[in-house]
């Protein structure tokens, strides 16, 4: 992926059908699966932790919503 690529961001893994967010804890991936209806799969611990400790691992592609489109079409 190069950096010109607008889904550089993204962590999907297209091969394994999974996406990752990192979190600064496990209960965030948890909040997120039930806020955004996401299935959450796994949750990995991140060897060097700065802010975020874990990976949230859920199924399939995930995006969060775009709320400045949402807020454009009001």
């Amino acid at each position: 992926m190069t950096n010109n690529d607008p889904n550089r961001w993204l962590r999907y893994d297209s091969e394994r059908d999974i996406s990752r967010y990192s979190a600064t804890n496990p209960q965030k991936c948890r909040d997120m699966q039930k806020k955004y209806g996401w299935k959450l799969i796994d949750i990995e611990e991140i060897e060097n932790k700065y802010i975020f400790e874990v990976d949230c691992v859920f199924k399939g592609k995930t995006e969060f919503p775009n709320y400045l489109e949402e807020k454009e079409e009001e």
